[in-house]
């Protein structure tokens, strides 16, 4: 990975390494749009549509899984609307993709509640397909299959789908590739493993609502996310809270962790506007880890040179600037009386 010669060159950097893979990113798309004339063919769907984070285009590679959820007739809701409908449904669906796809395995590394889980052999990645009634009321909203509980459980994704469109259009395209960034954060502090992708969307929703530089971005979402950590957050669509399920111990220590990378994310801002791109750079890679690019090691050499009137970092470095952590306030010289 090459050095960046300031902070913005780093964040482009840094963007383009967490674009998946396109040729993965066409798989799938080929491969949802055979999944879908094949259920169509045998009358087990009338459209199909992709939710989670590769619709939203928010997921951070490697593409792992593509949920795709199967809008059943309508004509099929008297036989599987009533108990056992659910399993019913996905097993229809397992027997329509495995005379399609002869070599396809089922459930292998997990049987999802909303889902089945599907292997195709020349892929990477597994298909998540989600049986599904559309409103009756003529809503956005589908009634998703629950093998589990054996019920049909509302589900306003394409709503949440459609709100992160908006946004990342409100943003000249932006949007999204922030929010990989923010996810990027969540992924290289282990501390933050349990919590959900999406529940680091809904702070970047609240806090870039426009065109802004990803760096701008990324500190504003994390001063964000440290306030609301404390409270309930709603996924953008204000329908779910996804920290219902936290216990305090856990809420104190996921805030405590974003409170640590807001104010270095803030001190960076205040380096690279003095123009110090190493010691932001440096920073920003604490921050969001090894998938940001890093500066070489400082000499001792420029270390002293900028002690003279610059100051220190959060993480250590001397900086040319004095507004980092902990500015150098010089000393009095010594006199005897």
């Amino acid at each position: 990975m090459k050095t960046p010669k300031n902070t913005a060159a780093a964040f482009n950097q840094f963007d383009e390494g967490l674009n998946l893979d396109p040729a993965e990113r066409k798989a799938a798309q080929r491969r949802h749009r055979q999944v879908t004339e094949c259920l169509i063919a045998v009358g087990l769907a009338v459209t199909t549509f992709i939710q989670g984070s590769f619709a939203r285009k928010t997921m951070l590679k490697p593409l792992k899984d593509v949920d795709l959820v199967i809008v059943l007739p309508e004509s099929l809701a008297a036989q599987l609307r009533r108990p056992g409908g659910a399993a019913h449904a996905i097993a229809l669906v397992r027997q329509a993709i495995s005379d399609a796809f002869p070599d396809a395995q089922f459930d292998v590394h997990d049987t999802p509640a909303h889902a089945l889980q599907v292997i195709f052999p020349d892929l990477e990645f597994t298909f998540d397909l989600v049986p599904a009634f559309a409103d009756p009321a003529g809503t956005e909203d589908v009634f998703i299959a629950d093998r589990e509980n054996d019920t049909w459980e509302r589900s306003n994704t394409r709503t949440l789908n459609g709100v992160i469109s908006e946004r990342n259009q409100a943003t000249d395209q932006r949007f999204v590739h922030q929010v990989r960034m923010v996810k990027s954060f969540k992924k290289d502090h282990p501390v933050l493993d349990e919590t959900c992708g999406l529940l680091w969307e809904s702070p970047a929703y609240g806090a870039i609502t426009t065109k802004m530089a990803h760096s701008e971005a990324v500190a504003s979402t994390l001063e964000h996310a440290a306030q609301a950590l404390t409270g309930a957050v709603y996924d953008p669509t204000g329908a779910d809270d996804l920290t219902a399920e936290w216990t305090t111990q856990e809420r104190e220590a996921y805030v405590a962790a974003v409170r640590t990378a807001a104010h270095r994310a803030a001190e960076a801002l205040r380096l690279d506007a003095d123009d110090d791109h190493d010691g932001a750079i440096e920073l920003w890679h604490s921050i969001l880890g090894d998938p940001f690019p890093d500066v070489p090691p400082q000499s001792a050499t420029a270390a002293w040179e900028n002690l003279a009137g610059g100051g220190i970092t959060s993480d250590g470095r001397a900086v040319r600037s004095p507004r980092a952590n902990q500015p150098v306030r010089p000393a009095r010289s010594w006199r005897s009386r």
